[in-house]
């Protein structure tokens, strides 16, 4: 495959792996039997060929000052990305709390799929880097890798990578013509739409987000807690109050979070605000590059007490949020385009000087809801039984809330950074509380 450039807001998550952060999103797969490595790798290695990222590494530009290229990896060996880990005497979460901190090698392929054994109970654990995915296409490959409906094997060799002046040639080239296209693009949309910068910033969008204690510069240490919640349960009183899935999952993060803050007496007066990814790789005929998001900031209700009140007014705020995202796809390519040479040192730097202390965030955490549809996943014959998310977090913000539908159920993980949350744990109780409260409103609405 011929030697691409990295699209512009794929690069900027390069930017997440820094000295106590990593830019990877993992998901772990309990397997309904025992399996062995070498099954794993038999499978992984007869269908990586449908998905060129995971055959492809990065290539820097010349002195690091264009966005890096994606070449094919000459040396790739399936067996450098898929090993085996035995979780002993320790937790299973904190073991994979430990395996989801180890950085991926930016001389390879950035994913692994690595089998985690407890006893007799195995695991997949899939590490992949938000540079090759986000939660839309990681869908794909986790469908390619073990999906029950798959292709032939697809049979494919490294091609040659041009010189490091070749790519630096073909950059330049690259650069210059989208200068130009996106010039004449930019003066059309802000012509017909002046007071919205032609839709690339939306000020209605942007809110403040009020101090909490996971909102600090971050540890090098992770703590994880995942379960399942039935996604049938909330049926009944998402038709009675005539409301969404994630209007649901915003409400119970706002009890849990609103309960666990008043545990801590750090509950603010105003709500606290999440940052929430929108796919909108199906709003455009070309569905390629990594990342195909806007980003909208959404208020959690963390600052009203009644359930039902709370349900109402998290759909409210994800209804506004969605109509005035923050930032559309567009204003993403152009702002990391033009930021992107200095967004890793900047990240090492802030981190390195805890800039997160004086300089907070617009938002307090992300909250995710990555849709799976009913197709079921199989490890050599294995059936997985659940999809739990381990997502980044980014410094100055010590939680993330990720929810991973799968065959009817909804799977949760919440990560967060050991020394500013450190009972995430309690926190997920906390919510799976509440998600059977607002299961329970049908009967009393």
């Amino acid at each position: 495959m011929q030697a691409q450039q990295m699209r512009a807001r794929d690069a900027a998550y390069l930017a997440l792996d820094g000295p106590r952060t990593v830019g990877h999103v993992c998901l772990l797969l309990p397997l309904s039997g025992p399996i062995t490595l070498r099954q794993l790798r038999e499978q992984v290695s007869e269908r990586v060929g449908a998905i060129p990222e995971l055959r492809r590494r990065l290539q820097p530009a010349l002195f690091r000052l264009d966005r890096p290229w994606w070449v094919d990896d000459a040396a790739f060996d399936v067996e450098r990305h898929v090993e085996e880990f035995h979780v002993g005497r320790r937790e299973l979460a904190e073991v994979v709390a430990e395996l989801a901190m180890e950085p991926l090698n930016r001389g390879r392929p950035l994913w692994e799929a690595n089998l985690v054994r407890d006893g007799r109970r195995c695991y997949v654990m899939t590490k992949v880097h938000h540079a090759i995915a986000d939660g839309s296409r990681y869908r794909d490959i986790l469908h390619a890798l073990f999906g029950m409906a798959h292709d032939e094997p697809v049979a494919w060799s490294p091609s040659q990578p041009p010189g490091v002046f070749g790519l630096t040639r073909a950059g330049a080239l690259g650069n210059g013509t989208w200068m130009v296209r996106s010039a004449l693009a930019a003066a059309r949309a802000v012509a017909a739409n002046p007071r919205g910068l032609g839709g690339l910033l939306d000020p209605v969008g942007v809110r403040s987000a009020p101090p909490t204690p996971f909102n600090r510069s971050v540890g090098p240490r992770r703590v994880w807690a995942f379960r399942t919640w039935d996604l049938s349960a909330s049926k009944a009183g998402r038709q009675l109050f005539g409301v969404t899935v994630n209007d649901v999952i915003h409400a119970v993060a706002a009890a849990g979070l609103r309960a666990w803050l008043l545990e801590h007496d750090a509950l603010p007066s105003a709500p606290i605000v999440a940052l929430v990814p929108m796919s909108v790789r199906h709003l455009t005929e070309d569905s390629s590059g990594a990342n195909r998001i806007a980003l909208a900031l959404c208020p959690i209700p963390t600052d009203v007490d009644d359930p039902v009140e709370r349900l109402f007014s998290a759909h409210e705020d994800m209804a506004e949020a969605k109509d005035h995202p923050v930032i559309g796809e567009g204003g993403l390519e152009v702002l990391m385009r033009l930021a992107h040479p200095g967004l890793e040192p900047a990240s090492w730097i802030s981190s390195t000087v805890r800039l997160a202390d004086s300089l907070r965030l617009p938002f307090n955490t992300i909250i995710s809801n990555v849709p799976m549809g009913q197709d079921l996943f199989l490890v050599a014959g294995r059936r997985v039984t659940a999809v739990y998310p381990f997502p980044p977090i980014s410094d100055g913000m010590g939680l993330n809330i990720t929810i991973q539908g799968y065959q009817g159920k909804l799977d949760v993980g919440v990560s967060a950074c050991a020394d500013l949350l450190p009972d995430v744990e309690h926190l997920l109780h906390l919510m799976s509380q509440a998600y059977v409260e607002v299961c329970a409103l049908a009967q009393t609405g």
